[in-house]
């Protein structure tokens, strides 16, 4: 049975109209508050409702013109507070892309979105999307990097497909702007608690940290990998709290001074593991981080240290390339000599809060 507004509504406590506000995109007069949007957004993604409508109003000529559907086909491969947010951007940069394309006379032009669930990867060409916005750092699955329309992939991985744009942070500058903080903070000892399971992001962090080490003369020995998905069948928060007891949790030896945390999830995880291990943020230990969500970094018992993604530059970025490629596609078919150079890559900015501060400096 397909998914309603009223569902939803049922589900968030408040009114269908108030989801269809949300779902389309569209200004209609009713206010909604930023909490509630997120809300609606993520039961939305939760239910696997679809579709998420954003396109902007057509005027009153509709019916004298032809309806042209520029539906984008958008897939998560996780939810989550960081993908609710990328999806209410999503949302808004379509729109956006819809109010600056010049009116036809013959088409009547409705841009919009839908959620797609994994089933519907392999039947893309049977949805009426023009194209595909994947989400995530895990590999493709086969049936979107197969798929025969415009995609683009707004994440890192390895190997992408050559048939793909993709649009993302830059990992490496991030781990290295991370690096440089923590460097001038005195710490020569830090933690990166990190995915095996997100090889080229993971990576990519990782090297940009040991760049500062290499270039101020650190020893290598200062910087610790920290995989925390080693153990299978331990739910996410056991698996970091696990790693970061056997960090500190050691009688003798030196322990980090600083943790790196791959994100805010495994960040406000690494802060409770620290606070039962009766270890005081900052005071003994600096904790930073990737991502800077509502709720997120900012909202812990101590604010974390982070490097802010630039969310609506790449979402910007990820719809207009997206058009680019249908576009080209319409008139001619799109080589892999086209897509040279649609590898788009953006900095973060670091936000520093409480939860770093100069390393304990022993005699």
């Amino acid at each position: 049975m397909p998914i309603t507004l009223k569902d939803i509504a049922d589900k968030t406590g408040v009114s269908p109209s108030v989801v269809s506000t949300v779902l389309s995109g569209r200004d209609n007069g009713t206010f909604v508050s930023k909490d509630t949007r997120e809300r609606v957004l993520r039961v939305a993604m939760e239910l696997n409702y679809t579709p998420v409508r954003s396109g902007r109003p057509r005027g009153s000529r509709r019916l004298r013109r032809q309806r042209l559907d520029q539906f984008v086909g958008v897939w998560m491969s996780e939810t989550g507070s960081a993908n609710v947010v990328l999806l209410d951007q999503l949302q808004q940069a379509i729109r956006q892309y819809a109010s600056i394309q010049a009116t036809s006379e013959e088409f009547d032009y409705d841009f919009g979105l839908r959620l797609l669930l994994a089933e519907d990867l392999s039947r893309l060409d049977m949805l009426g999307v023009i194209g595909l916005i994947v989400v995530g750092d895990t590999a493709l699955p086969r049936s979107a990097a197969a798929a025969s329309i415009p995609t683009v992939l707004l994440g890192e991985i390895d190997h992408a497909p050559q048939e793909i744009a993709t649009v993302h942070l830059d990992n490496f500058a991030a781990g290295r702007v991370v690096g440089e903080h923590l460097w001038r903070l005195q710490h020569r000892q830090v933690a990166f608690l990190a995915p095996s399971s997100k090889p080229r992001v993971t990576r990519q962090r990782w090297q940009g940290l040991q760049s500062v080490w290499v270039e101020n003369g650190g020893t290598s020995e200062g910087l610790l990998p920290a995989p925390y998905d080693t153990k299978s069948g331990v739910d996410l928060k056991n698996q970091v709290c696990d790693t970061v007891d056997e960090l500190f949790g050691k009688v003798g030896g030196s322990a980090p001074t600083a943790l790196v945390a791959f994100n805010e999830t495994i960040a406000a995880y690494a802060l409770q593991a620290l606070i039962a291990l009766k270890m005081s943020v900052p005071a003994d230990v600096s904790i930073a981080t990737f991502g800077d969500t509502p709720n997120g970094a900012e909202a812990q018992a101590v604010p974390i240290t982070t490097v802010r993604s630039p969310i609506k530059q790449l979402v910007t970025s990820a719809i207009a390339q997206l058009y680019s490629l249908a576009r080209e596609q319409s008139e001619e078919e799109v080589t892999p000599q086209i897509l040279k150079g649609r590898d788009l890559a953006f900095p973060g900015e670091l936000v520093i809060r409480d939860s770093t501060k100069p390393a304990l400096q022993l005699p």
